[in-house]
């Protein structure tokens, strides 16, 4: 048909129901070619990502606890940066580690209030932690709770804290209590 409209342009002798049907079917073919979509990629699998990210926060709660700093930076994406809080509570734990990054005993437990997924290569998660250590010569373990939000981006496939903001007070509606 557009050979036929192309023939009839050039000898001049188009008519309207030549112009109508060069339109209809131009009309057509931008149609078909709007309503054509890209291959589909692999699907995003939310369940997945959010699996991950579980298991990197366990293998991050198990490197700190083991003061594996090596695991600890593997772990972590390569411009990771956090900024951590600075109470009286968290100097003091600074002032029992010494000359050591950690004070004796210390561990770190996270609990995540929210997690969410944004994309492939980015998400953030909302929750506290309590940090805590046995002082020197004491019977009962010391414990600190944060309230954190952590931006984890994908580096490699894997997903890796990038930034982490924590903070000594509390999370609206308080701290956790444990059930």
């Amino acid at each position: 048909m557009l050979t036929a409209c192309a023939r009839e342009m050039r000898e001049g002798a188009m008519t309207n129901r030549t112009i109508i049907r060069g339109a209809m079917l131009a009309s057509g073919l931008g149609l078909a070619a709007a309503c054509t979509t890209a291959p589909a990629g692999p699907a995003f699998d939310g369940e997945a990502e959010a699996a991950e990210i579980d298991q990197l926060r366990a293998d991050f709660m198990a490197a700190m606890a083991a003061q594996d700093f090596a695991a600890l930076g593997a772990l972590s994406h390569p411009d990771f940066q956090q900024t951590v809080p600075g109470g009286p509570a968290h100097l003091e734990m600074l002032a029992a580690a010494g000359n050591a990054p950690f004070p004796p005993g210390y561990q770190l437990d996270i609990t995540p209030k929210e997690l969410v997924i944004i994309n492939e290569d980015w998400a953030y998660e909302y929750g506290t932690t309590v940090q805590s250590y046995l002082p020197e010569g004491a019977s009962e373990r010391v414990e600190i709770p944060n309230t954190y939000l952590l931006i984890l981006k994908k580096h490699k496939g894997q997903w890796t804290p990038y930034r982490e903001v924590a903070s000594a007070l509390p999370p609206p509606g308080g701290w956790p209590t444990a059930d």
